[in-house]
């Protein structure tokens, strides 16, 4: 039997996972991935004039941040292997809440800064994509590119909503207090929601939609002796690169080609992070996924030739966040596509790590290469052929594997016709 032909249609499944969808939209928003993310740049000019600190030394929390994702996501991945991602889920989002809540009482110096950053992202990593993804993936097959699109397109919702919030919340009583407002949206509503509505899928045999997600596929260490793991992880990284390089220095590049009124079109990125992972989704649900990466993750690279040669501020801007959008669909949809869902946690978890790595060094390195060189150019011309590299290489990914009530396809270095 064919995975046509025992997959329920996208309908069936929304009605068996909407509370799954729901609580990962909202796990999303209010999660580590966008909440101190997006709202840190708010409070960092009142930190800096309360604390006497540099910025530098304030941002610097997102470099801690993301070495501790590094550090954490492969046993984060085996935790929710293991005991599921509810139990992950709501053990990260108090780990959040506690974070949150220290990041607010923080005043003695920069090392306890940073040190609270990591620690706050090691114990909440289950508040990321990670967790959400494996729920979604759990309830949904033939929609499942769809349902990662909405539900991962809460980040976006996030950026456009939790700056002037959390600017106002700052603005009437001090950016100790925006941090333990986050603290309290976390506590009095993302986890009551993934209480009442964040659950594993039915046992098989329980119901018809139970056996359309089956928990085969290949564990880590096949995986790893695969190409395609090492293949999407390098496509990735390149990607990575360049869309982490260009959204944290977009205002100044922007600024640097001319643009008066850069912070404006730095402000569509949120809505077209949404567009991009609605888009994204709604595609991989239709097309071949390699084929959907290389179309929308090309994209970026017109972006960085466009900024670079100063042609269409807007265009530009709107084209990074609209790749910046799709990449967490693509990674956890093509992880569960060609690896299965046996060791889904594990798998994903170390190409999030990969993705994460290269954002953070593709954001210092644009700036460093602004110091070295005078302009952005150089960073630019090399973001766009290591974007379209990577999204071409995933043509060679091949025809998805069948998971469905087979045995696993053996890894190894052969590739199967599209």
């Amino acid at each position: 039997m064919t995975a046509t032909a025992i997959r329920p249609g996208m309908r069936e499944e929304m009605r068996g996972g909407w509370r799954v969808l729901v609580a990962s939209l909202v796990g999303v928003s209010l999660g580590l991935s966008a909440l101190p993310f997006y709202t840190l740049g708010v409070v960092a000019g009142p930190m800096a004039a309360d604390l006497g600190w540099s910025r530098a030394d304030i941002l610097s929390g997102l470099l801690f941040s993301m070495i501790a994702t590094v550090v954490m996501a492969g046993p984060t991945g085996s935790l929710i292997d293991r005991f599921g991602a509810r139990a992950v889920a709501i053990a990260g989002q108090v780990g959040l809440v506690c974070g949150l809540a220290g990041l607010g009482l923080q005043g003695d110096g920069p090392t306890m800064w940073k040190a609270a950053w990591f620690a706050m992202a090691a114990v909440s990593l289950g508040t990321t994509p990670l967790t959400w993804s494996r729920g979604i993936a759990g309830w949904f097959n033939a929609g499942r590119g769809t349902a990662l699109g909405i539900a991962l397109s809460g980040s976006g919702l996030t950026a456009i909503v939790a700056p002037p919030l959390i600017g106002e919340v700052v603005a009437q009583a001090g950016w100790r207090a925006a941090y333990f407002a986050m603290a309290g949206a976390v506590a009095l509503v993302a986890l009551p929601t993934t209480l009442l509505l964040f659950h594993a899928r039915p046992s098989k045999g329980s119901s018809a939609h139970a056996a359309s997600v089956p928990e085969s596929g290949l564990t880590l260490a096949e995986a790893l002796r695969g190409y395609r793991f090492w293949l999407i992880l390098a496509a990735f990284a390149a990607i990575s690169f360049g869309v982490g390089g260009a959204i944290p220095n977009l205002v100044p590049m922007l600024a640097e080609a001319g643009v008066a009124d850069a912070a404006f079109y730095a402000s569509i990125l949120g809505v077209t992070v949404i567009a991009g992972r609605l888009l994204a989704g709604w595609l991989l649900d239709r097309f071949w996924a390699p084929l959907v990466a290389l179309v929308l993750l090309g994209v970026p690279s017109i972006a960085c030739i466009l900024i670079a040669r100063e042609v269409s501020p807007g265009l530009a801007a709107a084209l990074v966040g609209l790749a910046g959008g799709a990449e967490f669909d693509l990674i956890a949809y093509l992880c569960s596509r060609y690896f299965g869902m046996r060791s889904f946690g594990r798998i994903y978890a170390w190409q999030w790590a990969g993705f994460a790595l290269a954002a953070g060094v593709g954001s210092t390195a644009f700036a460093a290469v602004r110091d070295a060189a005078g302009s952005y150019d150089p960073a630019l011309y090399l973001a766009a052929m290591l974007m379209a590299g990577g999204g071409a290489s995933l043509l060679a990914l091949g025809r998805y594997p069948d998971w469905t009530g087979k045995d696993p396809v053996p890894p190894g270095p052969s590739r199967p016709t599209p």
